[in-house]
């Protein structure tokens, strides 16, 4: 007797395990209890009520339509479907919310429509054009994001149903969407990329309404169950333990959504998994990293593909700085984030963060931190570090990334920087090509060029060796490789330095990157200035091209150029054949300079060249595209031709003001002069800055050694000058 009864303990616990209440995924009916109690309190949750009523109602009034998929990315039914899923989520969350019928009937009528359309549709007709196409949609991405939303909607309106609806919905739409999911697209399912994580949301959820174990452990454990693929295998190999996702801000942008998601219903359903604490805390630590990689504005910063105008206040950040503040550290950072949002989930989670907000508890300013991030799954393949100066609107940043290449969303941009300064980036990263949803541009897809130009090495602020992209573009080689780190120290605002090495991109070329933010104690500069170090290292002689992209207006550069009154491309493959050649000139002296104005400042770059041997090249984005594809953006690149060896010392300086209401220009020559090559060797490099008013700054580092403790000395005019730790940055007199 005592065996009967455990049996039926144990089916009946593996059957109860999981959804015993609806809903009880992310949206809760203890988070639709706290919503009614604290309605009319707190603004940011009456004005995200507000929203979501009025959209659903907007699409009430219009009826229910639920056409046959037959559009690319931006096309009408493409549209029409993301659309649905997204006030049938709203109008669901407004079921439990209001207890006003309607909403429920609206549900369930788009729920019935969904399952008399899903068994009839084959591959959407547009799947031609993707690798893995879906059904309602013309990849399968897609059709993961729809199931996300569906789910969740089903599991609100599960009680409002009768048993032959629920039992019409689940075998004529869920578990054939499913289905979809988990085995006709068994390579994304099992896949350890952003795409993976959608669908493995989609079946993960759809499991525990259905009280599907099966189906969950599938989702979070691989469709073996053998941990090699699923949910947590996807933790541990696309983040890092610092909570850096490897294929870069933009894309945990969209990856954090799913992600944390499925952790919050995990956690709901499954706390003993302790999912929020799983691969020390990684997840805990990803959104604030995420928050952090942005640029003065909180656009996220773009590394790899992206498109820049992405910023915190996405939909999916929502998500994620919500769930992450009540469920993980109710951090302030996150309240100005959500509070720059201006909305809030429909859930607890949202609750907690409205109210939090309402009593005054978000910081007047985000603080951005100068920090590494490292990458790799343990941390090991390199990373990407970001410099911060102040925090007011005019803040200063750079960036180094010297990471690993990010899978197919990578670019091959070994030890790239950016320089953002009044709120702009000063020195570009192109992002991507793609207008993601308008139709005429290819269904919204990446466009070509983003492979032939946007991906390659010289298309970003790097060194191009023989004018061949790293790996000879080559990105299955890419994708085993990485930088690594060196050196890394941010503890001075004024003097924050990072280092990264590289001896993959370029068989037989060692090279080593150094920027370094400085302020000197000095009146005469107001705004520090980044130090560019790019050293190469080779026994056979190379072209190296160091490309700098900038934004704004050319004014000035001392270097006599020819402008090219005939347009050409300045090369012939490897995103060469996109750049118009627009002048060309050769150094005349061992220092000259580039100077550029944006908006309200003067840039110039002053960079020590070989005379009559440095080349300067002046070009712009564009050429070789007929469908005008690319957006016209401006760069120099200082070209040295059969070298060895090569020490590109730069500076890029910040400085004087115009206005356009007074016409007032001050301060529009730079107050860097010259720059001077002391010592470049295996141990140290070393350089001196001299400023327009005479005063000289020497700036060095050890190449080999990170010893805090280690003592370094070189000779400096017949005198010696020594130095304790890695590097060294002082006033020099003569």
């Amino acid at each position: 007797m005592k065996r009967f009864i455990t049996a039926i303990l144990l089916i009946f616990g593996l059957f109860t395990c999981y959804a015993q209440k609806h809903p009880n995924l992310v949206f809760t009916q203890e988070g639709a209890a706290q919503i009614k109690n604290n309605l009319g309190k707190y603004p940011l949750l009456d004005l995200s009520i507000a929203e979501a009523k009025a959209k659903v109602a907007a699409n009430i009034a219009q009826g229910i339509e639920v056409p046959v998929p037959k559009d690319p990315g931006g096309g009408y039914t493409h549209e029409k479907h993301k659309l649905n899923y997204d006030v049938m989520l709203n109008a669901a969350m407004l079921w439990q919310i209001t207890g006003e019928k309607f909403y429920a009937e609206f549900v369930r009528e788009m729920l019935l429509a969904y399952a008399k359309l899903y068994p009839t549709l084959g591959i959407h007709p547009e799947g031609v054009n993707s690798g893995v196409p879906g059904k309602l949609f013309w990849q399968s991405l897609n059709d993961a994001v729809w199931l996300v939303h569906a789910a969740q909607a089903y599991d609100c309106v599960y009680d409002y149903l009768n048993s032959d609806e629920r039992k019409n919905i689940e075998n004529n739409l869920l578990r054939l969407s499913v289905k979809f999911s988990m085995e006709d697209r068994a390579e994304t399912f099992n896949r350890i990329h952003n795409h993976g994580l959608w669908a493995i949301c989609g079946v993960a959820m759809t499991g525990y309404v259905l009280n599907d174990k099966d189906m969950v452990e599938k989702a979070i454990y691989g469709s073996n169950k053998d941990k090699k693929t699923g949910f947590l295998s996807n933790i541990d190999a696309l983040f890092s333990p610092d909570g850096y996702y490897c294929e870069g801000s933009y894309y945990l942008r969209y990856a954090i959504m799913p992600t944390i998601l499925l952790a919050k219903t995990i956690q709901n359903n499954q706390p003993d998994l302790h999912i929020y604490a799983y691969k020390d805390s990684t997840l805990a630590k990803s959104i604030p990293a995420l928050l952090q990689q942005t640029d003065p504005i909180g656009q996220f910063l773009p590394f790899n593909d992206a498109l820049k105008d992405k910023a915190w206040t996405s939909g999916e950040i929502v998500y994620a700085v919500n769930i992450a503040y009540n469920d993980i550290a109710a951090d302030p950072l996150l309240l100005y984030a959500a509070q720059q949002q201006g909305r809030v989930m429909l859930s607890a989670d949202g609750v907690v963060v409205a109210k939090a907000i309402g009593e005054g508890k978000a910081p007047a300013n985000f603080k951005w931190k100068s920090m590494e991030l490292r990458d790799g799954s343990k941390g090991d393949q390199g990373g990407v570090a970001m410099l911060r100066y102040g925090q007011t609107p005019d803040a200063m940043a750079a960036t180094m990334k010297y990471g690993t290449f990010g899978m197919e969303h990578g670019h091959l941009d070994k030890l790239t920087i950016g320089f953002y300064d009044q709120g702009r980036e000063i020195l570009s990263d192109y992002g991507s090509a793609r207008f993601i949803n308008i139709e005429q541009k290819r269904g919204g897809r990446y466009l070509p060029e983003n492979k032939t130009f946007v991906n390659q090495t010289i298309a970003h602020n790097t060194v191009t060796v023989d004018q061949k992209s790293n790996y000879g573009g080559n990105t299955k080689k890419a994708d085993e490789c990485n930088a690594v780190r060196y050196y890394f120290n941010a503890s001075d605002e004024r003097l924050q330095i990072v280092s990264a090495k590289d001896t993959t991109a370029y068989p037989g070329v060692k090279m080593q990157r150094t920027i370094a933010l400085l302020q000197p104690d000095d009146s005469y500069f107001t705004r520090p200035f980044l130090l560019d170090l790019f050293n190469l290292q080779s026994e056979k002689p190379h072209q190296y091209d160091l490309a700098y992209y900038y934004q704004g207006d050319f004014i000035h550069t001392g270097i006599k150029y020819d402008y090219e009154r005939e347009m050409q491309a300045a090369g012939g493959s490897q995103g060469y054949q996109h750049l118009w050649l627009r002048a060309q000139g050769t150094a005349a002296n061992d220092n000259e300079s580039f100077t550029w104005i944006n908006a309200a400042r003067f840039y110039t770059i002053t960079t020590i060249c070989k005379p009559e041997k440095t080349q300067l090249l002046m070009v712009q984005s564009g050429a070789n595209d007929p469908e005008f594809n690319l957006r016209n953006e401006n760069g120099i690149i200082f070209r040295e031709q059969n070298s060895n060896s090569r020490l590109f010392a730069s500076v890029i300086e910040p400085h004087g003001s115009f206005s356009p209401i007074t016409e007032a220009s001050l301060g529009s020559y730079a107050n860097i002069v010259r720059l001077k090559e002391v010592v470049n060797n295996a141990a140290v490099t070393a350089v001196t800055i001299e400023a327009r008013n005479g005063k000289r700054w020497l700036f060095a580092i050890s190449n080999n050694n990170t010893d805090p403790n280690a003592n370094h000395s070189i000779e400096l005019n017949g005198k010696t000058v020594s130095w304790a730790g890695t590097h060294v940055f002082i006033m020099i007199n003569d």
